[in-house]
Parts: C-alpha cells; structure tokens; sequence
C-alpha cells in the first residue's frame, strides 16, 4: 500500500516487509530501503518516475538486514549507509543465503559510506544518523523542513519489533531517547505514526530489559496493552529467545 505523507514522501508500507520511502527530489528522487525483492524494487524504481517523471538518483539504506538491502541491485546510484552496513553485508555467504532459504542472491554494497552523519540536499534536506541499537548499523534519516523522521527498525508501529542476536538494548534505548520528536514518524515495519511511537518503544524495551532480568513477571508483560495489542506474537516469541537463549 502506497500513502503519501505529502506531495514530496510516499511510503510504500507493508505489514512484515520492511517499508520503503520515496522522497521527491528536485532533480532526482531518494529511496530509502530497497526491500528484501528485486522485483518489488522494480515497481518502487517504476513508481517514481510515474508519479515525478524522474529516476531514483540516491539510495539509502537504513542497515544491512536483507529486508532493507537485497533490492540495492536494480539501482544504478549511489546507495548510502553507515559503514557497518557494507561491512555486514560483505561478509553475507552461501551459508548466509542458506539460512534464508534463497538461492542465487546478488548483493548491491553501499558505495557512500558514513559513519556518525550524512547530509544530503536536492531540493529537500535530510541528514541521516547512525543510531545503533537494533543493530550496530542502524540508522534513521531526519527530514526538518518536512518534519519527518525515518527510523528504520529502531521504530515499529503495531507489530512486534525484532530483538535479533546483534541487538543491544542500552543503545537501542539511548538511540531512541535522542532522536527528534517528529509529527510524521515511518517506522521500519507497520503503519506510519507520530512520535509518540519513540515513547512505546522505550517503555516497551525497558520492560523487555525488566523481563530478562526477572524484575517483571512475564504475566504482567502478557497483559501490557504495548505487548498484547501489538500483531504477530511469533515475533515476540523469537526476540525473547534470541535474548535469553536459555
């Protein structure tokens, strides 16, 4: 589903799938994330000219998850991410795809690399922020003159977010803490909200933390309106054992 923010963003939302965000440039278009499919990035690249009459001329990547990244490859640009991103994604193998359960995967690299910011202007300003948490890579792209913020995975609206192996949550929380409160918030998966998201995502992290150190009964978690509300549990399920593997 593709909602318009304003005349200037488009988001192409999903429910699991990673969203993906157009910005309309002066004399190009950003995307920010590619999506896990070659072919839906197809349609993304097909989208922007359609609705501007021009190419996507910069790519960014929010971090190096192939749900973000894997559909790099049908962009001729420069493609943006923090240097961890590229270094993760190089050191994606067969096994890598493997587990995956694809075959025959080519990787696009980053070839603009950051490491604290990034700033880019074409008619509109953003500045993109490392904001390592969710991964060490992870990034979020704040766009003032348009009060948006686009948080990547450190933000998900309505579903559970994903703890993976690599998550750390004191920089999760720290990450969060510190970003601008924005009107217009897109998160990395779910419906596009307001920053009152950065709130549910701190308190739902600092009860996770709670959880893991047995200060909070797994009960109480269970009947949380930020938990119980949230769609999709398996994710939970899988997050609390990437975290407490035990």
């Amino acid at each position: 589903m593709i909602k318009n923010i304003n005349n200037k963003i488009y988001v192409i939302e999903n429910d699991l799938a990673a969203n993906s965000t157009l910005i309309l440039g002066k004399k190009g278009n950003i995307l920010v994330d590619t999506s896990l499919f070659p072919k839906k990035a197809e349609k993304i690249k097909e989208f922007s000219k359609d609705i501007s009459g021009k190419d996507i001329t910069l790519v960014i990547n929010t971090h190096y998850h192939p749900d973000h990244t894997f559909g790099n490859i049908v962009f001729d640009c420069p493609i943006v991410a923090n240097r961890l991103t590229r270094e993760f994604m190089k050191k994606m193998d067969v096994d890598y795809f493997k587990h995956l359960n694809m075959e025959n995967v080519e990787i696009k690299l980053p070839n603009v690399i950051f490491e604290n910011y990034f700033e880019y202007e074409d008619g509109i300003k953003l500045v993109i922020y490392n904001g390592p948490g969710h991964t060490l890579d992870s990034s979020y792209i704040y766009i003032e003159s348009e009060d948006i913020l686009i948080a990547g995975d450190t933000i998900v609206t309505g579903i559970h977010p994903e703890i993976v192996p690599d998550s750390n949550l004191d920089l999760w929380l720290n990450t969060l803490e510190n970003m601008p409160k924005s009107l217009n918030i897109v998160p990395g998966h779910g419906a596009i909200s307001n920053e009152i998201e950065i709130e549910n995502m701190i308190d739902y992290l600092k009860k996770i933390k709670q959880l893991k150190e047995g200060s909070i009964s797994p009960n109480k978690i269970e009947n949380d309106p930020n938990f119980k509300d949230r769609k999709h549990p398996e994710l939970f399920k899988w997050s609390l054992e990437n975290l407490i593997p035990s």
